[in-house]
């Protein structure tokens, strides 16, 4: 029974130990970077294991080779709460709360990631009229939710419709005016993103970009023809990117050239404010969306105050934070919650952000460096050149 146990946790060990190296590869391959996002599970994994060190060894005592595993594994979880930690109240916050003592220039986002088999839309409805944000943004609605959400403008009658029936549409409802809306396929002609400039209260105009690149590991499908526009002025184009076969699953560089376009043009913004929100699939502490942050110089919220994680709804113990909203440093916070959930396999998030002029030298946004311009001009290239 004791080599049993010694060979169990010995087993667990190595895989732990290799789950934890194998996202620090640079390769943008699915079946190493889906190990970016399961970190609190593996941290969590390896207390169990060393926990059963510990038993072995008022037991019976450990052997070198033990010793040596659970040193490993010991390092292994100190580079896990590297990476996770940031995302605990035990760190300092990046975004500065408001000092503002109205909402002139205060700005609420709801997003949510409806999933497009969902039908639970008087469940939205009632969580839209509880919450009362400002901005809507909606990922993965068909032309069927948007016929359901009929009415709606009649409380936020600025608008912006890209519904899909590739789990890849978008809505975006605003009470506050929108100036310049586009409807963009930056890397996958059958994958929207929204830019639109959004005129607050105050009469500050905010830019706002709406997400939600082709996550890894997913499948390859057939091409499909992207649905109609229904508020944007994006050509229709059929899914011809990518090499993979059908079947095979995605590798991230999709998802990463996608991002890191948006990330810099919000560089390329100067003293702009710019808010970028959505469905990124991809985990708030991963390498991209790190990356992401230092090339467009954006704050994430989350860092000093909770993971929030969005995905997945329907199942407690493997959860991740996937929803995102970043911001240029003229923002401070006011308020992030995760909502309850209404029947997607996400949940939805509210975001609320004041800008404040004040905030930009108070602030101290990521800066990129060298290194990380030509990481990110590799990325781009490589994303946008499969043919």
């Amino acid at each position: 029974m004791e080599i049993v146990f010694r060979l169990i946790l010995g087993a667990c060990s190595l895989a732990l130990v290799f789950g934890s190296l194998l996202p620090l590869h640079p390769a943008r391959a699915w079946w190493v970077r889906i190990f970016d996002f399961p970190r609190m599970q593996i941290a969590v994994l390896i207390l169990v294991t060393l926990a059963g060190y510990a038993w072995l060894h008022l037991q019976v005592g450990l052997r070198p080779s033990d010793y040596i595993l659970a040193g490993a594994l010991g390092l292994a979880l100190l580079l896990q709460l590297f990476f996770i930690v940031p995302y605990t109240p035990l760190y300092s916050k990046e975004m500065q709360p408001s000092l503002a003592e109205n909402d002139d220039n205060r700005l609420s986002l709801l997003i949510y990631n409806v999933l497009d088999e969902n039908r639970e839309v008087g469940a939205l409805r009632h969580l839209i009229r509880e919450t009362d944000p400002d901005v809507i943004l909606l990922s993965e609605p068909t032309h069927w939710w948007l016929e359901q959400l009929d009415g709606l403008e009649t409380t936020y009658p600025y608008t912006m419709f890209k519904p899909q029936e590739n789990q890849y549409g978008k809505l975006l409802y605003s009470r506050f005016e929108l100036l310049d809306p586009e409807v963009r396929f930056l890397v996958d002609p059958n994958i929207p993103s929204l830019r639109v400039k959004v005129r607050l209260r105050s009469g500050q105009v905010v830019t706002l970009y709406g997400v939600q690149p082709r996550p890894p590991a997913l499948k390859h499908q057939e091409p499909e023809t992207s649905g109609a526009s229904g508020g944007g002025d994006a050509d229709d184009a059929e899914d011809d990117v990518g090499n993979a076969e059908v079947g095979e699953r995605e590798d991230s560089d999709l998802r990463d050239a996608e991002l890191l376009l948006v990330a810099k043009e919000v560089a390329e913004c100067g003293d702009e404010p710019v808010i970028v929100g959505g469905d990124f699939n991809d985990v708030a502490w991963s390498h991209s969306t790190r990356l992401f942050q230092r090339i467009g110089g954006l704050l994430d919220p989350r860092i000093g105050r909770g993971f929030f994680n969005s995905f997945d709804a329907r199942h407690p113990v493997m959860r991740y934070p996937l929803d995102h909203v970043f911001a240029s440093r003229h923002f401070r916070f006011v308020e992030l919650r995760r909502l309850a959930a209404i029947g997607s396999d996400h949940f939805p998030m509210l975001v609320v952000l004041d800008f404040d002029p004040g905030a930009v030298v108070q602030q101290e946004e990521p800066e990129a460096d060298a290194g990380d311009e030509e990481e990110a001009e590799d990325a781009i290239a490589e994303g946008t050149s499969r043919d």
